[in-house]
C-alpha cells in the first residue's frame, strides 16, 4: 500500500509563506501605502458638481470626537464620508447618482485601508451636507501632496478623544460595602437624642419664668412710687434771664411755673412744668 499524502501536503502547506516572495507578503500586509496617487486631479470640479444638485441643508452626520491626530485626521474623515455618501446613493434620485458617484470614487481608496466598523467610543453630530463637501474637498487637497510619501498604517483603526472616565475613581461594587462599614457615620447615641427633645423645652420654661418672675415685681411695686429717680429743675433755671434762653415753641410751658417757684423756691420738679 502507498502512503496517504496528506502528511506531504500539510508540510507543504507550513513552509508555503517561506516559499512566497518577500514583496507579495509585504504587498498583503501593508494596505495603507499608496505609491501612485489614488487622488484626481479634478476632485474639485466633481465636487462643485455635486454642490449644485444637493439642498445645501440637507442635514447628515458628521464625526464629532475623532482624536486629532496629524497623520490620520484627513483619511478618518474621509472614511466616515464614503459612508454618509454610500446611503445617499440609496435614496437620490436618477439626476443625482452621476454626481454622487463621481465624488464617491475620489474618496474610494480609503476602503482599502480604514477599517469600516466603527468603534463604540465613536459619536456623530448633525450638519449640512455643504459643510460635509466642504470637509470633504479640504481632506483631499491636504493628502494630494502627501499620501504617497508616507503610510498609514497606523490609521487602520478610527480612535477617539479621550473621555475623564469615572470608573477609575468610583469604587468597585465589591469595595462599595467595605466603604460603607468604615466610613459611615456613627449613630446618634440615645442620650443626643433625649438632649435634643428637652432643650426646647427648658428654654420654654427658663422665658416664662422671667416673664413670671417681671410681672410679680410690678404688681410688688407700691401704688404711686416713682419708677425712676426725677430731675430736679433749679430756681436760676426759671428765672426771666432762664425764659429768655429758651426757645420761644417752650416758653408757654415755662411761665406758669413762675408761680409755683414762689410757693417752693427750693427745687421744682419738671412734672409741673408739663
Amino acid at each position: 500500500m502507498t502512503a496517504p499524502a496528506w502528511p506531504l501536503t500539510a508540510f507543504k502547506l507550513l513552509f508555503l509563506p517561506l516559499l512566497l516572495p518577500q514583496n507579495a507578503t509585504a504587498s498583503v500586509a501593508d494596505t495603507c501605502t499608496f505609491p501612485d496617487s489614488p487622488i484626481s486631479s479634478t476632485f474639485l470640479q466633481a465636487i462643485s458638481d455635486l454642490s449644485d444638485y444637493v439642498l445645501r441643508d440637507y442635514p447628515v452626520d458628521v464625526p464629532a470626537n475623532l482624536q486629532v491626530d496629524e497623520q490620520c485626521w484627513a483619511l478618518w474623515h474621509l472614511a466616515l464620508a464614503k459612508q454618509t455618501l454610500e446611503r445617499l446613493k440609496l435614496v437620490a434620485g436618477s439626476k443625482l447618482q452621476v454626481p454622487l458617484e463621481a465624488v464617491y470614487t475620489e474618496v474610494n481608496f480609503v476602503s482599502q485601508c480604514i477599517n469600516q466598523s466603527f468603534p463604540s467610543c465613536l459619536r456623530f453630530r448633525k450638519a449640512n451636507i455643504s459643510h460635509l463637501l466642504l470637509d470633504v474637498s479640504s481632506h483631499l487637497a491636504a493628502l494630494q501632496t502627501l499620501i504617497t510619501h508616507q503610510s498609514f498604517q497606523p490609521c487602520q483603526q478610527y480612535r477617539c478623544q479621550p473621555e475623564p472616565s469615572t470608573v477609575s475613581t468610583l469604587p468597585s461594587s465589591g469595595s462599595l460595602g467595605a466603604l460603607g462599614n468604615t466610613l459611615r457615620p456613627p449613630k446618634p447615641s440615645h442620650f443626643h437624642l433625649l438632649a435634643l427633645g428637652v432643650l426646647p423645652i427648658l428654654l420654654l420654661l427658663i422665658l416664662v419664668a422671667a416673664w413670671r418672675w417681671k410681672q410679680r415685681k410690678r404688681q410688688s411695686r407700691p401704688p404711686g412710687s416713682p419708677k425712676s429717680p426725677t430731675p430736679q429743675v433749679s430756681l436760676a433755671q426759671l428765672t426771666v434771664g432762664g425764659i429768655v434762653g429758651t426757645p420761644p415753641m417752650h416758653r408757654q410751658q415755662l411761665i406758669p411755673c413762675l408761680g409755683a417757684v414762689a410757693r417752693a423756691p427750693q427745687t421744682l420738679s419738671p412734672r409741673i412744668c408739663r
